[in-house]
């Protein structure tokens, strides 16, 4: 089967399942959550561990595991949330979503010198999307691209549905530093674990986490508001909160630079996972890279 009859294989999976009530995709999404607890040992443990890094001495040993099998049922939810929203118009959704702190982002924007919206792996990151449109913005959206080219085309069609414009990974620094120049909108990611030789180490959760060091060189450079978003699912309908703009530290030593600005992003993703743990990305080996230490016999 070619590329072609696959994409539309995926879409008509995808428009049939959207006809189904949100209740009934609820409670699928629920088994496949508690399926994936039961049968994925590996994925349990990677949370089961970081959620001990990140929380020291909080759980019992009951307590992690109703907390694991909790997060893990909500990040299964993720495509049945997806494919729940496809099935909506524009208007229908806005009335699921709640803006906080527009006038942050607002604020920003009035500076004319581009705005970048800072987020992590927190609640239902694909549902960013309405959301950016009801806000009243058209950001750049840095994402990864998947190697499944209907799959790829098929999520570049979902994402795009409402202004947002999808810019891959690789090779964007340039054209973030002219759409940044041009005042326009950037949203990007920083929570993921990173070779030591990508980034550099913050305190996250107390824990040295190796972090991207891309985005404070763009900011250093170009000197955008950097302003912190996250979204969180609440009795089915879902609050977007812009935060305030993290303000640019410069010393005029470069690498201190880095890694001040650096940590200053990843305290503001820490703050955003703190306000609903549940819902963020545990599954992700956060702390992978290890810090360089020298050997002593």
């Amino acid at each position: 089967m070619n590329d072609e009859r696959i994409y539309k294989l995926l879409k008509l999976m995808v428009d049939l399942l959207a006809m189904i009530p949100r209740k009934i995709l609820n409670f699928f999404s629920d088994l496949l959550g508690l399926v994936w607890y039961m049968l994925d040992k590996r994925h349990r443990n990677v949370v089961l561990e970081n959620i001990n890094l990140a929380y020291p001495k909080k759980f019992s040993k009951s307590d992690a595991k109703k907390f694991t099998r909790k997060n893990l049922k909500f990040i299964a939810g993720f495509i049945f949330e997806i494919i729940w929203s496809y099935s909506k118009k524009q208007d229908e959704l806005y009335k699921y979503f709640s803006i906080k702190g527009l006038a942050n982002i607002e604020n920003a924007i009035k500076k004319r010198k581009g705005v970048i919206l800072l987020t992590g792996h927190m609640g239902n990151f694909e549902l960013f999307i309405p959301a950016f449109a009801k806000a009243g913005i058209e950001p750049y959206v840095l994402y990864r691209k998947f190697d499944f080219k209907p799959l790829e085309r098929l999520m570049c069609k979902m994402r795009q549905r409402f202004g947002v414009t999808l810019m891959p990974l690789r090779g964007a620094s340039k054209k973030i530093d002219e759409i940044l120049k041009n005042g326009g909108i950037v949203g990007t990611m920083l929570d993921q674990n990173v070779d030591w030789y990508k980034g550099v180490f913050v305190n996250f959760f107390g824990k040295p986490a190796c972090t991207n060091n891309g985005l404070a060189k763009i900011v250093l450079r170009s000197k955008p508001a950097v302003v912190p978003l996250c979204i969180i699912k609440k009795n089915n309908n879902y609050i977007v909160e812009f935060f305030p703009e993290i303000p640019l530290k410069i010393s005029g030593d470069p690498i201190k630079d880095i890694e001040n600005n650096t940590q200053n992003y990843a305290s503001a993703i820490e703050a955003m996972v703190r306000l609903s743990p549940e819902q963020y990305f545990w599954v992700h080996n956060r702390w992978k890279t290890k810090p360089y230490c020298i050997l002593k016999d």
